[in-house]
């Protein structure tokens, strides 16, 4: 691993999205639970990377000056955020275009300028799961257990620190730079197809990062949000969320 010490942190990414990029109304039902269980899996498998005394997730926080606060400190903070993030996520949708709705509307400027037929509205279409309870687990699980911790060991600590120094490792958690805040919030935006909501999520959890100095923090912050928004779907049956 000391060649490669990126692996453990980007592999699980890599592999949620090779599966997200296969993953269709049709297959759903499958394949979302083998991805949680790969993905699941190959944490389990690098955990000992994540917990040793040098990694992300070894302690709550990573004190470097006198003065810092105590170990547990944060967890009202990354609370909160993930309380704030997902009001934003779900009450700010209706106001702005998401990403597939403004391809489709970049396709139809692109072939009218081509002079060929304009493109079928691709929008994604929501699943409804609804008496699928199996399914319905391994979504609930893979939101609030298994993405929070994988795409806080990708982001906030690994790619943030390692746009910072090739040398990840010796950057400490929660280090700020202009180039690393807005890179890592750009791209959190560009991975979802509500953009404007995961630029502000992004921030938020840098934020929280910052803050703590605790990855864990905001593993708590993006579960906590996972939480309610997984709440909010099994209620009102809104699944264009999921």
């Amino acid at each position: 691993m000391k060649s490669r010490p990126w692996l453990p942190y980007v592999l699980p990414m890599a592999l949620y999205m090779a599966f997200l990029a296969g993953q269709s109304n049709d297959n759903l039902l499958w394949l979302y639970p083998v991805k949680v269980l790969v993905v699941a899996g190959v944490l389990w498998w690098f955990r000992k990377e994540y917990c040793r005394a040098s990694g992300p997730l070894a302690t709550w926080s990573h004190p470097t000056t006198a003065g810092e606060p105590p170990a547990l400190h944060g967890w009202g903070l990354a609370t909160f955020i993930g309380l704030v993030a997902i009001a934003i996520w779900i009450f700010g949708d209706r106001f702005y275009p998401k990403t597939d709705e403004l391809l489709l509307t970049f396709e139809r400027w692109l072939a009218g300028v081509l002079h060929s037929p304009p493109p079928k509205e691709t929008f994604l279409q929501p699943f409804d799961p609804s008496g699928r309870y199996v399914f319905l687990g391994f979504r609930i699980v893979g939101a609030v257990l298994v993405v929070p911790v994988m795409e806080e060991l990708f982001w906030r600590a690994f790619l943030i620190r390692w746009l910072v120094k090739e040398d990840f490792k010796s950057v400490p958690v929660g280090t700020f730079t202009w180039p690393s805040f807005l890179i890592t919030v750009g791209m959190f935006g560009a991975e979802h197809n509500q953009w404007l909501a995961g630029l502000v999520c992004g921030a938020l959890y840098n934020m929280v990062l910052y803050r703590t100095r605790s990855v864990w923090a905001c593993v708590v912050a993006h579960a906590v949000s996972n939480a309610v928004l997984a709440g909010y779907v099994l209620t009102t049956g809104d699944w264009k969320f999921w």
